[in-house]
């Protein structure tokens, strides 16, 4: 073997080394960012279900408010009238 093979395989092994040490932590980090994506997913469609309920109640609550109004304002026309 010659030194220019060896330095040739030296240079090799840096570089696959180089490589490895860059492809791990990234693989990492997109293993987490998946996860953390489907947690946030999750958290938003319950948020959703919700924010559903709540307008559909703020809602309810509205129109009982409008009857109540309404009756109310025909009792003092019909005070007014007399």
């Amino acid at each position: 073997m010659t030194w220019e093979i060896v330095a040739g395989m030296v240079t090799l092994l840096g570089f696959v080394i180089t490589v490895v040490k860059t492809v791990i932590p990234l693989t990492n980090a997109i293993t987490l960012l998946t996860e953390k994506t489907a947690e946030l997913s999750s958290k938003m469609e319950d948020m959703d279900e919700k924010k559903t309920k709540a307008h559909t109640e703020l809602w309810a609550h509205n129109k009982e408010q409008d009857k109540r109004l309404e009756e109310h304002a025909q009792r003092l026309h019909d005070l007014d009238g007399k």
